[in-house]
């Protein structure tokens, strides 16, 4: 019998993560990163317009203003150990692929959180799919069938938009990857009337309705409460959740992102290797109370 031998490849399949590069889209208040709490100004309702006033002297009004406030949190990884030995033992930089390992995982959590913080609430701001039912676009613990996104929801929160006076430019929407293509399997959005070139470099696919349109395989889960409500990173799945997707003007969301710093504790005698971790200081906010600016489309069940 011929003998056996074995062979380490001189590279390694890297853990894929969840593109973030929505986060960029939004108001960036990373200067202030190092501070615990951002807080943001609203203004206040402006005094009534007169037209050709006949009685002086005019009523004097003051505007009162209130403030948004958010707070930043730390996300860190837990700290990995690698051996002098397995780092001999390995043709691969084991060491590099741990750091690229920390950093992708940090980037995706911030992602996850980001899309949740602005992730629209309240019956104004939620508007629910009504295309035909579909089992092809479910959350990751749901079953069952939900109606289909179609271009008609997305028209609706470009609407919502439109009355909020949100700006033209700057209007994005971050679909779910099935909801994406289940949307785009509508032929007519492939023709020109519908769809204009668009920098995939930039991460957005598509155009549609004003919305600089991206993916990623998750966005938001909401549950089945007669008015939706968004579920936190992590929390337990349920067979009647739905997906959500979330639509924002640039200027009316935000976030404050510090850079992942990695931390190393190299030859450690009692461990024979070096000791490996990184954190990360986030925070985001929608910066409107009224929800202006933002919108959520959450599936129906079918």
């Amino acid at each position: 019998m011929a003998l056996q031998k074995e062979i380490w490849i001189d590279s390694i399949q890297e853990v894929l993560y969840r593109n973030s590069a929505f986060i960029q889209k939004g108001t960036n208040h990373s200067e202030f990163v190092s501070n615990k709490t951002v807080h943001l100004p609203q203004a206040g309702a402006l005094g009534a317009i007169t037209k050709d006033r006949s009685s002086f002297p005019a009523t004097i009004a003051q505007r009162t203003d209130s403030e948004l406030t958010y707070n930043l949190s730390s996300f860190d990884v837990a700290p990995i150990h690698i051996t002098d030995v397995e780092e001999l033992q390995t043709s691969y930089n084991k060491r590099v692929s741990v750091l690229n390992s920390h950093t992708g995982a940090l980037s995706e959590r911030i992602g996850d959180e980001l899309a949740y913080l602005w992730g629209a609430t309240g019956s104004d701001a939620i508007f629910r799919t009504s295309g035909s039912a579909s089992s092809d676009a479910l959350a990751p613990s749901a079953t069952g069938t939900r109606f289909a996104i179609t271009k008609d929801d997305v028209r609706k929160m470009a609407k919502k938009l439109d009355k909020d006076n949100a700006p033209m430019n700057g209007r994005f929407l971050v679909l779910p990857t099935d909801m994406y293509y289940q949307l785009f399997a509508d032929s007519t959005l492939v023709s020109r009337d519908y769809m204009e070139r668009a920098s995939q470099e930039s991460g957005v696919l598509t155009q549609l309705y004003g919305f600089n349109i991206m993916a990623r395989p998750v966005v938001n889960v909401y549950d089945d409460s007669a008015l939706p409500v968004k579920k936190a990173v992590g929390a337990a799945g349920a067979a009647t959740d739905h997906l959500g997707a979330l639509a924002f003007q640039m200027d009316y969301v935000s976030f404050a992102q510090g850079d992942i710093k990695v931390f190393a504790d190299e030859n450690k005698p009692e461990y024979y290797g070096s000791i490996f971790s990184a954190m990360v200081m986030m925070g985001g906010s929608i910066l409107r109370t009224d929800q202006k600016g933002v919108a959520a489309l959450v599936q129906t069940e079918a």
